[in-house]
């Protein structure tokens, strides 16, 4: 489907040109015979009924499985996923819902923030290590530079040492000596 007078087009096409740009191969037989046959059973006169046929069923299988989801959610958790923006949101209200802990909200701005930007998402590496230094042991180096040494530090499972560690959930105005340093640090540089 490559332009709209297709959608007029009576007849199947041959199965070569049936071809799926997302998985990048042609279609295989069992694929192109199930076309044929959704073409017969359901008697289609145009590429267009087709399309609208597939856009209509999977629109009501997405909505069958979300459905299903909303109630098992509802059921279990007592929360609705469709007021949920992610997965993840939905994560977070069902632990605080099953812990029953009681955060406490912020008043001060300045917290509200400095929590905000220590956010951090997805996987934080360096794939390809090169660094830089002007080190006095090393062959290459250079007494009219500035000394410069690189210290090699690896830490493995941060995140499996962070996960079982218990979260603040309220006292957090002894958070504000961080937010100062963190402030005078940011000035620094």
């Amino acid at each position: 489907m490559d332009n709209f007078q297709t959608f007029s087009e009576r007849h199947l096409h041959r199965k070569e040109t049936f071809f799926s740009s997302l998985i990048n191969v042609p279609i295989n037989d069992d694929g192109y015979a199930h076309c044929k046959n959704v073409w017969e059973t359901f008697n289609l006169k145009t590429l267009g009924e087709y399309h609208d046929l597939y856009v209509t069923s999977d629109v009501i299988l997405l909505a069958d499985f979300f459905q299903n989801f909303l109630q098992l959610v509802l059921n279990s958790y007592k929360l609705d996923p469709s007021h949920c923006y992610t997965a993840l949101g939905l994560a977070w209200q069902t632990c605080l819902h099953m812990s029953r802990v009681k955060l406490e909200l912020f008043t001060d701005m300045d917290m509200h923030l400095f929590i905000e930007r220590g956010i951090r998402s997805g996987i934080s590496m360096i794939a390809h290590i090169f660094n830089s230094a002007n080190y006095k042991y090393l062959d290459s180096y250079d007494e009219v530079k500035p000394s410069k040494y690189i210290p090699y530090l690896h830490a493995n499972n941060l995140n499996g040492l962070a996960r079982p560690q218990f979260l603040p959930t309220h006292g957090l105005s002894g958070l504000k000596s961080l937010l100062i340093l963190w402030k005078f640090r940011m000035n620094l540089t």
